[in-house]
């Protein structure tokens, strides 16, 4: 009896290489693009829930306050290193007194516009001249007096103020002059200006006393591929502007 010793051929391991490669390469595909969708769906949730921690402050600040002082609108050009987006008084009446038993407390958010202008990917942030990297500061102090704006200025001064905290990051900046779609956007609706407690002379702020506050966020993160969650809500004002109401 002849003994069969016949090995695989020379085009049999060829062949059986060439399809162990293509397997090993379309796992290797798939575990990158599972573990890159991963890493995206965790940064969406980071990011969504620090907008949801931003919220919930906002919308308690607005609740415990008696007067809101200053709101900035849209942002356009500008250099300041802190740019103030809102001002509130708790327990302050309208006339700037403190109400009766209570202390005077004002807060202020605050934005740092972001410099970062390129992805990872070594694309532009869009659009063009928007910037990412932003944060927004919320701002706490008391006073024994009321607060008034500097003089020749219609906004609070964010950078000399104190017990400064981080309200919210990686927020996005596209100024009114680029795009419809502003952002950070925080604006009283039905006015499009800036305007605070110095425009007790401007019929518009009088009539939207008692309005409503529009906010608008852009969270993102420039990572390859870009990461990012936007959020817009309305909050009910609790007494309008600190104005002089004459009619």
């Amino acid at each position: 009896m002849m003994k069969n010793n016949k090995g695989f051929t020379l085009t049999e391991i060829l062949l059986a290489t060439l399809v162990v490669a293509i397997i090993g390469i379309s796992l290797a595909s798939l575990t990158t693009a599972a573990s890159r969708e991963s890493g995206v769906g965790r940064s969406k949730v980071m990011l969504r829930n620090g907008i949801s921690r931003a919220m919930r402050q906002l919308r308690q600040d607005l609740h415990e306050s008696s007067r809101v002082l200053f709101v900035r609108g849209t942002i356009g050009e500008t250099s300041d290193t802190q740019i103030p987006l809102l001002l509130i008084g708790k327990n302050v009446r309208l006339d700037g007194t403190p109400i009766t038993g209570t202390t005077r407390t004002y807060v202020l958010y605050c934005f740092a516009p972001g410099t970062i202008t390129t992805t990872a990917g070594e694309t532009a942030v869009v659009p063009t001249g928007a910037t990412d990297g932003g944060t927004i500061y919320r701002q706490v102090w008391s006073a024994t007096s009321a607060y008034t704006f500097p003089d020749s200025s219609n906004a609070p001064t964010c950078q000399t103020l104190q017990d400064q905290d981080i309200w919210l990051q990686h927020v996005k900046f596209i100024k009114n002059t680029i795009n419809t779609y502003t952002v950070p956007l925080f604006q009283a609706e039905g006015y499009t200006g800036v305007y605070s407690i110095n425009d007790n002379t401007d019929t518009n702020l009088n009539q939207n006393l008692g309005s409503l506050l529009r906010v608008k966020l852009i969270l993102e993160l420039p990572s390859s591929p870009v990461v990012n969650d936007v959020t817009e809500e309305k909050f009910s004002l609790p007494n309008g502007f600190s104005i002089t109401v004459n009619s």
